[in-house]
């Protein structure tokens, strides 16, 4: 190798050593790091976020088993009334006494199996005095006794023969030109 060459390649070297020293990095590099930093924080906030929800669904599970096998007190069953006013003349009601409440139960027992007691009505529908409107209800039905029902029947049908409907006329749509707006100097 001559001189020349020698130069040549270390000027080529040198070259190259000087474009490869003041290399930017690549384009886009910064907002790809800090993308990939905020992708994991919300990751860590997404896992946080599960973590409280699955959290409160167990609280909710176990609440929800509390409630469904926790013991009831039955209430006291409401006394049933059996008395009519004595001027009416509707159906007699038999006098019920209320079911006897079976001592209350407590949880857990003791050393015997609960004792589960049937307290229905021995009746059922319940007699109960009649209600304002139903006593009105018997007196009207009383006073339509003296009146004939086929008289009621026959004015109805008369009522209907009687009824005339006029025919229908509709008139034609008339839809008339609108009127050519004048242009002012200001724009809308």
């Amino acid at each position: 190798m001559d001189d020349k060459e020698k130069r040549f390649l270390d000027e080529l070297l040198d070259a190259s050593l000087r474009r490869y020293a003041s290399a930017e990095p690549r384009s886009g590099i910064e907002g790809r790091v800090l993308a990939g930093v905020r992708a994991r924080q919300q990751a860590a906030r997404r896992r946080a976020a599960w973590g409280w929800v699955m959290g409160l669904a167990a609280v909710a599970a176990v609440v929800t088993l509390l409630v469904i096998h926790w013991p009831r007190r039955q209430p006291l069953p409401l006394p049933v009334m059996s008395k009519a006013p004595a001027n009416i003349s509707a159906p007699k009601a038999e006098a019920v006494t209320p079911p006897v409440q079976p001592p209350l139960l407590h949880w857990p027992p003791s050393h015997a199996a609960p004792r589960w007691v049937d307290t229905r009505p021995q009746q059922f529908p319940t007699p109960r005095p009649l209600s304002e409107q139903e006593k009105l209800l018997l007196v009207y039905v009383q006073s339509l006794k003296g009146s004939s029902v086929d008289s009621t029947q026959m004015a109805d049908e008369d009522a209907e023969r009687d009824l005339e409907i006029p025919p229908l006329s509709i008139a034609a749509i008339k839809i008339e030109p609108l009127a050519p707006e004048e242009e002012s100097g200001e724009e809308k």
